[in-house]
């Protein structure tokens, strides 16, 4: 290999005295090569113009590359070197005053060049420190500046191929994750690089979100049947603006938080008003925020606050499996309104309303500041011992079994969410034979 004879080559070697034959004189340039570099450079310039017919010199220094473990290398020299007549690496490493071995060919071809070119300030990894092409010295005998400007394009393809062909070394061990509930959406959105990933592979990422949502929905099915926890619905009401949707969320955060720190797997899920469960993965608290009666069908609405009824949703919502622990809805009707509406109306209200566990509502003070400006009741449902006609507009009303028996009220919202989960969410939700420690 030292006797092929070529045109171009490529060398690397450390600014240390040590890996250059050079006379003592020029060595010493190596101990501050820092401030040293101009004359470094000019010194291998010179010695490669005794070999005949240099006709390209392009070298820089790389002094912020880092290896695996993220420490500094140590600043090292790459130089192309390109003649007008054929040369041998024995020659050009003789002239240079380095080992052999730290001169090579370049590949054939116009991309072995190019790339070679492109690695002086590694164009074409990004992963990699980018140097600036003003850093590289070329004596005049090449437009360095140029010939990134004239291949940048190029380079952007390349990069973005070479990062997609990267990132599918992770693919396997990233669906894996989603599979396991590891890793989720917004984790993946979140990461570039993951959410590259997630572009290039939506199917497989969306089939292994919807095999952990389906997984997750079957066995908390189990637990349900089982009697290990009671599917809890919580209606909480009052005027727009008046704080529905900040009190739904708080709370969630909050069961979300002791689920976690308890060894269950728990998430919230706020479903939309066009298309409430598309994105729905199994989450375990569910939010209904402002949906109107037409979002889901009777049939879907009874499923929801019963999922032994049967847990597949219609067809609508491809036959999706939820099975919650938590179902939240916020809505500035009463029940009775909502569920006694026209939407409703060849329908037993009862059925809503005996699913319906608890009933909050939020209203305002007379006379308040905040943060005590509004009044947090909590009502559980109650089975009448005689059926009563309630009005629910001037001109409708309608007979029910089922009503409420107010359990506490609370001007102090935090007051009112800690009474709320401690004495009457958590034990309900969450399997107390399942919990840490015991």
């Amino acid at each position: 290999m030292r006797d092929k004879r070529v045109k171009s080559f490529i060398f690397t070697q450390y600014q240390q005295a040590d890996f250059w034959d050079w006379d003592e004189d020029k060595k010493i340039l190596f101990e501050n090569s820092r401030n040293n570099q101009a004359k470094i450079f000019n010194e291998i310039y010179n010695r490669l113009k005794n070999l005949e017919g240099l006709k390209i010199i392009a070298l820089v220094n790389h002094d912020k590359d880092k290896n695996a473990k993220g420490e500094l290398k140590h600043p090292h020299i790459h130089g192309y070197i390109e003649f007008e007549k054929l040369k041998t690496i024995a020659s050009v490493s003789a002239c240079l005053g380095i080992e052999p071995q730290y001169v090579e060919v370049p590949r054939k071809g116009r991309y072995g060049r190019l790339n070679c070119l492109a690695y002086l300030v590694h164009a074409k990894n990004l992963d990699k420190y980018q140097y600036s092409p003003e850093e590289v010295q070329t004596f005049e005998t090449f437009d360095y500046q140029e010939f990134i400007d004239d291949n940048l394009e190029d380079f952007k393809k390349y990069n973005a191929t070479d990062k997609r062909k990267k990132n599918e070394i992770g693919l396997d061990l990233a669906l894996q994750e989603v599979q396991q509930g590891k890793l989720k959406l917004r984790e993946i959105m979140r990461d570039e690089n993951l959410a590259l990933l997630y572009a290039n592979h939506m199917n497989q990422f969306n089939d292994s979100f919807n095999f952990y949502g389906l997984r997750n929905a079957m066995l908390r099915l189990d637990e349900l049947e089982q009697g290990k926890y009671n599917l809890t619905v919580l209606y909480i009401q009052g005027a727009p603006g008046i704080g529905k949707s900040f009190l739904a969320r708080e709370v969630a955060k909050k069961v979300r938080e002791f689920g976690n720190q308890n060894s269950f797997e728990s998430d919230i899920f706020s479903a939309s008003s066009s298309n409430p469960f598309d994105d729905y993965y199994g989450e375990d608290i569910l939010i209904l925020d402002d949906l109107r009666q037409e979002s889901l069908k009777v049939s879907d609405w009874l499923k929801l606050f019963d999922p032994l009824n049967t847990a597949r949703m219609s067809a609508r919502y491809r036959n999706k499996m939820i099975v919650p622990r938590l179902v939240i809805v916020a809505n500035y009707q009463s029940v009775e309104q909502f569920f006694g509406s026209f939407n409703f109306k060849n329908e037993d209200i009862n059925q809503f309303k005996r699913r319906i566990n608890f009933t909050s509502k939020i209203s305002e003070k007379s006379f308040g500041l905040p943060p005590f400006d509004r009044i947090y009741s909590l009502s559980a449902s109650k089975k009448l011992s005689e059926p009563e006609n309630r009005r629910i507009s001037n001109n409708e009303f309608i007979t029910v079994n089922y009503g409420t028996k107010l359990l506490f009220s609370y001007d102090d919202r935090n007051r009112f969410i800690n009474e709320l989960l401690t004495q009457h969410v958590y034990p309900r939700i969450f399997p107390q034979k399942e919990k840490k420690g015991n």
